[in-house]
């Protein structure tokens, strides 16, 4: 509901795909044609609350089913979906039986499926799969990669332990930057990397090569991206964001570039610091950070130009990548003097 009129593309998308697959009525469920929708965006209105939560409803269902079809829930790594649905207490007490669960497939879908919808938005999978061809369970496979790369879920229980202490309005702009990291980054796994392997090595080394990133952010980036950073956090802590909490949400935007770092130091052989070196020198030398944030900036209200500018948008980073690593294998010297060069 906060994003409004710019969520609006994907979730008349998602009424269409379900009504041609036979799963939603909009008379039975009151929601309105594509005419009395016209009239609204020309309103400036998107969906109400209800309205939403009916989307929700049926979206959850579908990408449940889908999922169960799927061998996603059989990847040992998502096992410990199973410690997100039972209690605590159960889980300490009878461990062996909470993993043993004769619905266990059953289980991991539904958790799955509800943080994919509740924390992307009802149109997350139906959006994703029209960007990259994918199906429901590669898109969860990609979201719990990101989601546990980034740890988002940390992130949202510091927005939640603002309660009362900040403008609601903040928390919202809050949870939506996460959300926007959380499709960002869900569709950059779809796009780059394999699932051949499993969950397990593949978020391991990530999470590893991010946490690098994040530790050496100070020191990386360039004066306008600083700059960027600090506005950022300004903006935050000028809406009573602690420093600390300020600063990191303000590096989120930047910080989605470190797994194209990994990436680079995977395919080049060098460590991730050398590789991050690099990455954020090209990024500084070109002046690509200002265009990126431009691209993101922008608020589409068609769902195809919403496409092309994602698309345009990889396609500069994975230009990015290449540029990196050929200043990574341009022979001897620092990486300073061969950006130079």
């Amino acid at each position: 509901e906060y994003r409004g009129l710019s969520a609006f593309p994907e979730h008349q998308s998602l009424i269409e795909a379900l009504e041609q697959a036979g799963e939603l009525s909009r008379t039975v469920e009151f929601l309105p044609d594509n005419a009395a929708l016209r009239t609204r965006v020309q309103g400036g209105k998107g969906l109400t609350r209800p309205e939403l939560a009916v989307l929700l409803a049926y979206a959850k269902n579908g990408v449940n089913a889908e999922l169960l079809q799927s061998g996603v829930p059989d990847d040992p790594y998502l096992g410990k979906e199973l410690y997100r649905y039972f209690p605590d207490r159960l889980t300490e007490t009878f461990p062996d039986t909470v993993t043993g669960h004769r619905l266990r497939r059953e289980v991991i879908a539904t958790v799955l499926s509800n943080a994919m919808l509740n924390r992307g938005g009802p149109a997350f999978v139906n959006e994703l799969s029209a960007a990259t061809s994918a199906d429901a369970g590669q898109i969860a496979a990609a979201y719990a990669a990101a989601r546990d790369v980034y740890g988002t879920p940390d992130l949202n229980k510091e927005i939640d332990a603002l309660d009362g202490l900040v403008p609601g309005r903040t928390q919202l702009m809050l949870y939506s930057e996460v959300q926007s990291l959380l499709r960002r980054e869900s569709l950059w796994f779809l796009r780059n990397v394999s699932f051949e392997g499993g969950l397990a090595p593949l978020v391991e080394r990530y999470s590893s090569g991010v946490a690098d990133v994040r530790m050496l952010l100070g020191s990386l980036v360039g004066p306008w991206l600083e700059g960027y950073i600090a506005e950022r956090a300004g903006r935050l802590e000028s809406a009573r964001v602690s420093r600390d909490l300020a600063r990191r949400f303000a590096e989120l935007p930047v910080l989605s570039l470190a797994t194209d770092v990994v990436l680079v130091a995977e395919k080049t052989g060098v460590t991730v610091p050398e590789a991050a070196t690099a990455f954020f020198g090209v990024l500084d030398v070109f002046g690509l950070g200002r265009v990126i944030e431009e691209g993101n900036s922008i608020v589409l209200g068609d769902k195809f130009d919403r496409m092309a500018l994602d698309r345009a948008l990889a396609n500069l980073t994975r230009a990015q990548r290449d540029l990196t690593s050929d200043v990574l294998s341009a022979g001897d010297g620092d990486i300073a003097s061969r950006l130079d060069a």
